[in-house]
């Protein structure tokens, strides 16, 4: 691993680091085997493309034990994690989002921290998503995009498109390629001209570490490959959402336990 020094640095100069695989391969490769099931299992934690068969993401991981509690709670990756956010944490949010071969869609330009905030009255933007890769991720199927320093930034968001959220188990308006809370992209590509656009690439186990407030997206699949990412969302235990939130996301969205991770599992 990086001097840990320096990847601190790092993540508060840039709003995110990108780490070589460090978590040994027998603790996140069973992921890949699970996968299948996983996608299979019906429920409202299950989202898709706008074919309405090619599965796009899915939610509420945190439930499990096995493979993905051990990625998420007991890997290597809590001791980075728990460093770059300075203070107790507990995982908040955990999902899989896999982008299939030619039929992986975009995800736009936005903050994670305008959801929570929305959604859960989470506080501040003290989280992290840790992204690993369960595939190889390319320049063409699909990788996160990323724009360095922007996560001290308040650049205005866009409100949700008219009538979301008006059912009460409809959830697909905040996961589509249209997503709600998307920044305006005069504002974003202003920023992209300025800063930059890092590309994170690499191969399976690969980690990019990323604050809650950075503006990041995706761009389609436009190869013959799965490019799957494994993203475990770290809060600090200090700006857990407030329980009874109006509109607060289910638990199969968001983890309201914020019990936070015993040092010792890192």
């Amino acid at each position: 691993m990086s001097d840990p020094t320096q990847l601190l640095a790092a993540y508060r100069r840039d709003g995110f680091v990108v780490v070589p695989p460090m978590t040994p391969h027998e603790i996140w490769a069973p992921l890949a085997g699970e996968l299948p099931s996983v996608f299979a299992e019906a429920g409202p934690q299950r989202f898709f493309e706008e074919d309405g068969t090619t599965v796009r993401a899915v939610y509420g991981l945190h439930r499990k034990g096995g493979p993905w509690r051990a990625l998420a709670e007991a890997s290597p990756l809590t001791a980075l994690d728990r460093l770059l956010i300075g203070e107790d944490m507990y995982v908040y949010q955990w999902k899989v989002n896999p982008k299939a071969a030619r039929l992986g869609d975009r995800w736009q330009r936005h903050r994670d921290f305008d959801f929570r905030q929305a959604a859960d009255g989470m506080r501040r933007p003290a989280a992290l998503t840790a992204a690993v890769f369960l595939d190889e991720v390319t320049e063409e199927n699909g990788p996160l995009r990323l724009i360095p320093g922007t996560h001290p930034d308040r650049p205005a968001a866009a409100e949700p498109p008219g009538g979301a959220g008006d059912e009460e188990d409809d959830w697909a308006w905040i996961t589509s390629n249209r997503l709600a809370y998307a920044l305006p992209d005069d504002s974003t590509e202003e920023l992209a001209r300025t800063r930059g656009v890092y590309e994170a690439t690499g191969p399976a186990g690969t980690t990019v570490l990323f604050h809650g407030n950075l503006v990041h997206s995706s761009g389609p699949n436009r190869s013959e490959r799965t490019r799957t990412l494994a993203l475990i969302s770290y809060n600090a235990v200090s700006t857990a959402p407030p329980a009874g939130h109006p509109g607060a996301r289910p638990d199969f969205f968001v983890n309201h336990d914020a019990k936070p991770l015993p040092a010792g599992e890192d």
